[in-house]
């Protein structure tokens, strides 16, 4: 009985299967080339994942604790020097862990995905200069508060471990040799950190937070969006502030305020994600806010870590400021509102 014969189809007639390598750094930097001269616009709106949005909040929680965790256990403590370095490498976690499962488990573009674009516009220079102005907002709050005084030494840096004693040595033999006062100096030196170091700490986690989380659940709107990324960032921090880092003196109250402080900050860098159309300007606003602490914390004697510090009462109000003038522009001065209509733009 006769039968047909399979045959093998001709080299030259098959279509080659298209392999994706798990690392092409060449069409990672087509992708950014590309990415930086689109606008969000171009990126039509989806609907959310939350198995997506589930699983990095997941994985990014035990990794980042997990690192936390390890290095207390290894005989670290909040209040050792080598913390400081910790933190900032610990900070990367969120935008390591967006950018892995981003590429390697989803195979989706980093640019539009976390809204990883950079334009040279002038919510780029308002990402970079607010902070300064909130720093001295908080510095005039803090300096009313009860118990404070100005100390122009930077002592109070030390004591709030923001500066370690040889740090301050340095700082003061530089401003002695150019016969200033040692405040002056942490102007030049914030906006030198909030370009390097800070602003790669701050990318850390702009790019987890206000780039992956907040772009997987952009279709649900500005508030609500803006409310539910602040609840994950705000989780992400609880285990820190549980174990009293930041409000060694008011543990309970620290939580209820740094919830408070967290949340309103959050609508200040969602707008600045919506108006720069990138997590790196908020990445850049979060890095120098970083920077100049110093500059409202440092000159204050006094005070309690509910009072004085980044998530203190004083903090809190300068953030709430700066957040109220973002939305006051938008109000009354944007062709397009994005806090004031239900629509997303």
């Amino acid at each position: 009985m006769g039968h047909r014969s399979a045959r093998p189809q001709s080299l030259e007639h098959r279509k080659p299967r298209e392999v994706t390598p798990w690392f092409a750094p060449q069409r990672i930097i087509l992708e950014f080339a590309v990415g930086m001269t689109m606008t969000e616009s171009a990126v039509p709106p989806q609907s959310v994942s939350w198995k997506r949005v589930i699983t990095y909040y997941v994985v990014v929680y035990l990794a980042s604790d997990g690192s936390v965790l390890g290095f207390l256990l290894a005989g670290g403590s909040f209040k050792d020097p080598s913390w400081v370095f910790f933190a900032q490498v610990s900070s990367l976690m969120p935008a390591l862990v967006a950018m892995a499962l981003t590429r390697w488990l989803w195979r989706r573009s980093l640019v539009s995905s976390l809204a990883m674009r950079l334009r040279a516009d002038r919510w780029l220079f308002v990402a970079w200069l607010a902070p300064w102005g909130l720093a001295l907002l908080a510095l005039g709050f803090g300096l009313i508060m009860p118990g404070t005084t100005f100390d122009g030494t930077l002592q109070p840096a030390v004591e709030r471990t923001i500066l370690s004693e040889s740090q301050l040595d340095l700082l003061q033999g530089m401003a002695a040799k150019l016969a200033l006062p040692p405040v002056i100096l942490l102007l030049p030196m914030g906006l030198l950190t909030s370009m390097t170091m800070s602003f790669i700490a701050g990318c850390g986690e702009e790019i987890g937070w206000r780039g992956f989380i907040y772009t997987e659940l952009r279709s649900l709107g500005f508030w609500r969006t803006t409310l539910i990324t602040g609840v994950f960032w705000l989780g992400w921090h609880l285990p820190l502030l549980a174990m009293g880092y930041g409000y060694p003196q008011h543990p309970a109250l620290g939580i209820l305020l740094m919830t408070a402080h967290l949340l309103i900050l959050s609508v200040g860098l969602a707008y600045l994600r919506e108006r720069g159309a990138s997590s790196i300007v908020c990445g850049l606003f979060h890095g120098t806010m970083e920077s100049a602490a110093l500059l409202a914390v440092g000159p204050v004697h006094g005070g309690s870590d509910i009072t004085v510090g980044i998530g203190s009462l004083s903090w809190t109000a300068a953030v709430a400021v700066v957040v109220s003038a973002f939305l006051l522009y938008d109000r009354l001065f944007a062709r397009e509102p994005i806090a004031w209509t239900r629509r997303q733009a």
